[in-house]
Parts: structure tokens; C-alpha cells; sequence
């Protein structure tokens, strides 16, 4: 059974989340006295991944979507894109990465932990 799957370049997404995870927990071993380790900070590196990989995806994605015709939503987030990741173009999983994300820090501000 396969926990990812991509197609093309599609793979850049995952490096793209750890990569910004990785920088995160940098930031938060340096900044260790100041900055203490809450659910919400994991939170918002997963929004900056999720930016990332918008930005990566539309660009690596951008020959397919000038030539696709946009007349709705739906056909901008599914299309054939040459680059996928979980079977959809790698932009348009970034939605779910802000939704976890945003949902992580969410809960990690109405519920902090302690101790």
C-alpha cells in the first residue's frame, strides 16, 4: 500500500512540507528561552508550507494552466496537471495543508499546552 504517491515532480510537495517544518524547528531551538513549544507554531509552519507550496506547484504547474481554459474554480484546482501529489495538482493540495494547518493552530490556541 503506498502512503504518497506522485506524478511528476509531485514529490516536491512532501520536501516542501518537511523542508518548512525543518526551518521551523530551527527557529524554535534557537528562540527555545522566548518562544515555548505549543501546538499552534506547528500550525503555522504548516500554513508557510502550504504557501510554499502554491507558489512551487503554479510554477511548476504554469504551462499546463495557460493552455487549460478557466471558466470555473473547479477546473483551476482539477485539472490534468503533469505534477501531482495524492493524485491532485500540487497546488490544490496545498488547500489541505492550510486546512490542517489552520486547524492546528486553531485548536492549539483554544486548548494550550501545559506544562
Amino acid at each position: 500500500m503506498f502512503v504518497f504517491w506522485w506524478m511528476g515532480r509531485g514529490y516536491v510537495t512532501a520536501l516542501t512540507i518537511f523542508g518548512t517544518m525543518m526551518v521551523f524547528a530551527l527557529m524554535l531551538q534557537i528562540a527555545q528561552p522566548l518562544l515555548p513549544d505549543q501546538r499552534w507554531y506547528w500550525g503555522l509552519s504548516l500554513i508557510a508550507a502550504a504557501m510554499v507550496n502554491w507558489k512551487v506547484g503554479s510554477y511548476f504547474n504554469r504551462k499546463r494552466l495557460l493552455k487549460t481554459p478557466k471558466r470555473n474554480l473547479k477546473e483551476r484546482l482539477l485539472y490534468k496537471a503533469p505534477n501531482r501529489f495524492m493524485s491532485v495538482p500540487m497546488e490544490t493540495f496545498s488547500i489541505a495543508i492550510f486546512a490542517a494547518g489552520l486547524a492546528l493552530t486553531i485548536y492549539g490556541v483554544l486548548y494550550p499546552d501545559v506544562g
